[in-house]
């Protein structure tokens, strides 16, 4: 039934807003590291994916991770037993498609993984995805791509929006962005809140031993964030902005409530996860041809677990209950020169520098320290061969250093041993005009992703022993692609790709070095896979009142190494929509997403099944930037998952007022 579907509705196309898309009014330019311009749809255009505001607010994509969930050869998934959302890039996690914001990375300092759930969307103008192919503008780690969040910038003497709503589970959200432009200085400011007391799962669910169904256990969630930047635009097109941002959330994790017997039921709650930035993005111009660009940052990360005894969360004193503090920051800067002086070639150099410094500890244990610091230089040219054919080269060298690394043994602090690493990224695309309309590309990159903190010197609840000796993963991504534009009104895309990782990082068995009769596990570049598939996608408008859209992706990964499955990615998926526009003041929409099995543990004993899920929803627009909407999620009240054991909301209703001026 799914794939009759899924056939039929190939034949309807998604609308630009959901598709690749150009820069659109109201985005923060200095925070675009491929910038496109809208007239020439460039190299870069065939190589990115954006997500818009409307688009965000049109399917209530109220966090990263949902907003990501739209575009081909992405993945949403759970990370259950830590209650956090994350995505995979054509197979690729987070630590090797780092998440920035306005072209500065905030992945943590610790292991590289950020929980895309508690970076919300209401203070955005678009999000930019790029896969495979990502500039070496973008610094190291970019292994399968690069997530970059771009805030807004205002453009009129007074403008903005706000809004609220409420949904099942007590469920209540509201934000405001605020924002003035006075020609040689400009102000943007927003705020946002969110609150769900309990999600409610499924009719079909069947209650086991740890959760009886209904209310969801341990399911609360807060989030809270503001933001202000500051600008100056003196002359041209030179900009000065400093933005500050403080983000606060709390929440609990809902413990495993699979069929499992070897897992460990963790009770677990956050008290609090806080973020606290201050940024600095420059661009000043160099004549007519040339520019700098330099972007300063401090960040601060601090989040406490606690782990209990039991579903009361009253105690913690059994084997594995703890009270958690990390207390991270990160520093650094880049510096990016580029010219079009050359004819025929638009060259651009970048330098990074990173510092990340990770303090953990469990109570009443002192802090230990540990701190890296990373190094980027990277340079890429755009080269004009003819009128149809383009090419675009890269070449960077990433490096990183261990500068504190601290163990706690027998009461005291201990220094660990410390490593270094370094890895050349180059990479090479075409980029072909066959018509007016229609492109074809291939590109090659031989990318890198250099080892957290994490990787080299966590012991894993002593299940394992660190290796801070360990080199970089690398993998060869090959891809090639078709663009076209048929009839003026449908935009048809497709794209092959393939990538061959080696010195992927494993967890391998070996002699335990104070015990001969005794194995434990430590993490080594021992790991080899392949990753392949297909993305499609049309778009366009079926008429004036009428729009509706699909994109698929075939995804297949293989362990080469070992029997070891890769989790969190099923082969196949399918997005699709339709929206209705009876009236100017009226519209209907639906979507539905289709995900098929997938691997939730190594092992292959927790498998996520397939689903479909579907969510209805109505606009009302009774006066000019007033809209009012309310929907169904989960329509047909689907038990599903993402990760096995950790079910997923059953239907829920929803309802929101916004204003836009």
């Amino acid at each position: 039934m799914i794939w009759s579907l899924g056939l039929v509705l190939l034949f309807f196309p998604i609308p630009e807003s959901v598709a690749v898309e150009v820069a659109a009014s109201g985005v923060f330019a200095l925070g675009e590291i491929e910038v496109v311009a809208h007239e020439e749809q460039g190299a870069a255009s065939l190589l990115t994916e954006r997500v818009s505001e409307e688009t965000l607010r049109n399917f209530n994509r109220d966090d990263v991770a949902e907003a990501l969930d739209m575009l081909p050869g992405v993945h949403l998934s759970k990370v259950g037993g830590r209650n956090e959302s994350t995505v995979y890039v054509r197979g690729f996690d987070l630590r090797h498609v780092p998440l920035y914001l306005d072209g500065i990375p905030i992945y943590v300092p610790y292991d590289g993984y950020p929980d895309l759930r508690r970076f919300t969307t209401f203070d955005l103008s678009q999000i930019v995805l790029s896969k495979g192919f990502a500039s070496v503008l973008y610094g190291p780690n970019t292994m399968g791509g690069a997530i970059n969040l771009v805030s807004k910038r205002p453009e009129t003497a007074f403008e903005g929006n706000c809004g609220a709503g409420y949904a099942s589970g007590d469920s209540y959200q509201a934000y405001f962005n605020l924002g003035t432009n006075q020609d040689w200085w400009y102000l943007q400011t927003g705020a946002s809140w969110y609150n769900t007391d309990y999600f409610r799962l499924s009719d079909d669910f069947r209650k086991t031993a740890n959760e009886d169904g209904g209310r969801r256990e341990n399911s609360y969630a807060r989030d809270r964030k503001i933001n202000i930047k500051v600008g100056l635009t003196p002359r041209g097109d030179d900009e000065y902005a400093f933005s500050y941002i403080y983000q606060h959330g709390v929440k609990g994790t809902p413990p495993y409530a699979g069929s499992a017997s070897s897992e460990r039921i963790k009770y677990w709650r956050w008290p609090y996860w806080e973020k606290e930035s201050y940024y600095i993005n420059t661009r000043t111009g160099l004549g007519e041809a040339s520019y700098v660009k330099t972007r300063l940052y401090y960040d601060r990360y601090m989040n406490s677990l606690f782990s209990y005894d039991n579903a009361e969360y009253d105690t913690i004193s059994r084997p594995y209950a703890f009270r958690s503090n990390y207390d991270d920051h990160t520093y650094g800067g880049s510096l990016e020169v580029g010219t079009k002086l050359l004819p025929r070639n638009e060259m651009k150099v970048a330098f990074h520098y990173k510092r990340d410094v990770h303090r953990e500890h469990n109570r009443p244990n002192p802090y230990q320290r540990f701190a890296d610091e990373i190094y980027s230089v990277g340079a890429e040219d755009t080269i004009t061969l003819t009128d149809n054919l383009k090419v675009v080269a890269g070449l960077s060298y990433d490096a990183t250093r261990t500068l504190d690394a601290q163990d706690f043994i027998s009461g005291e602090l201990v220094d660990f041993p410390k490593g270094e690493s370094d890895a050349w990224n180059p990479q090479i695309g075409l980029f072909y005009e066959l018509t007016d309309t229609a492109v074809l590309y291939a590109t090659v990159a031989h990318k890198t992703r250099l080892a957290t903190i994490k990787d080299k010197y966590s012991y894993r609840l002593g299940t394992a022993i660190p290796n801070p000796d360990l080199k970089p993963e690398k993998a060869i991504n090959y891809q090639i692609g078709y663009r076209n534009r048929l009839w003026d009104r449908l935009s048809f895309n497709a794209a092959l790709f393939y990538s061959d990782i080696e010195d992927f990082i494993l967890q391998a068995t070996i002699q335990d070095p104070d015990d001969p009769t005794a194995t434990i596990g430590q993490n080594q570049n021992v790991g080899k896979v392949e990753q392949y598939g297909l993305e499609l996608g049309i778009e366009g408008n079926l008429s004036d009142s009428l729009e509706a859209g699909i994109n698929y992706t075939l995804m297949d990964r293989n362990n080469r190494d070992n029997d070891d499955k890769l989790t969190g990615t099923p082969n196949h998926k399918l997005f699709t929509y339709v929206r209705y526009r009876p009236r100017t003041w009226l519209s209907l929409q639906a979507d539905l997403i289709y995900h098929s099995n997938s691997f939730s543990s190594s092992d292959g004993v927790r498998i996520a099944g397939e689903f479909a899920v579907a969510n209805v929803k109505a606009v009302f627009e009774p006066l000019p930037g007033v809209t009012f909407d309310a929907g169904i999620n989960n329509l047909f009240d689907t038990n599903y998952a993402y990760d096995e054991g950790y079910p997923e909301p059953g239907i829920n209703y929803f309802g929101n007022v916004a204003y836009r001026f």
